[in-house]
């Protein structure tokens, strides 16, 4: 929440219009409410430098445009484990405390009904779910966390109940709020 302050004018950036960053602010609307998300998006479109997506925002971390971003953990674990171009003079720092910034997002799985390939999508769905296909995320390189099947996390991550991520019931979250206040702000 202190990114709103004027002490990080334009020495700290994030990609608006990535989804991933819109949960953040889906976290500080159910957490903080909606004057203080109002307050922090101002703050945001007067210090942030806006980038396109997470990797511009690593790539400015990085050469040194601006000290800090807002970004999901698995773009710098995954530069970590290639070549670092994008973030060898970085270093992670984790929020904690049950900030808004903490915040775990998580991926779902549907079919449509409309699909034509019903039987295919149901098996695809039931094989990432599986503990093969979770396990291709314990020793892959996505660098996210497994959510079925009792299979570990890569071992580079820090596990989930050391994040002290604020406990949100993801359907409380709110998206269309969120996108109309930060339309409201000027940053989509």
């Amino acid at each position: 929440m202190d990114l709103q302050q004027p002490v990080w004018k334009n020495r700290w950036g994030a990609p608006p219009a990535k989804a991933d960053f819109q949960a953040i602010v889906a976290a500080v609307l159910r957490l903080e409410g909606e004057a203080a998300t109002d307050a922090w998006l101002a703050g945001m479109k007067t210090n942030a430098v806006v980038y396109r997506d997470n990797i511009a925002t690593l790539r400015a971390v990085n050469n040194g445009e601006i000290a800090g971003g807002v970004i999901y953990h698995y773009y710098w674990f995954r530069d970590q484990a290639a070549t670092r171009d994008m973030s060898g003079n970085t270093a992670l720092h984790y929020f904690r405390h049950q900030d808004p910034g903490a915040f775990v997002s998580l991926s779902g799985g549907g079919v449509l009904k409309s699909s034509k390939k019903q039987q295919q999508a149901q098996q695809f769905l039931r094989f990432i779910t599986s503990k093969a296909g979770q396990e291709i995320l314990e020793r892959g390189t996505a660098f996210e966390y497994p959510v079925a099947s009792g299979v570990p996390a890569n071992p580079a991550l820090v596990p989930l109940d050391e994040l002290d991520a604020p406990v949100i019931d993801p359907s409380t979250l709110y998206a269309e709020k969120v996108s109309g206040l930060m339309t409201q702000a000027g940053l989509l």
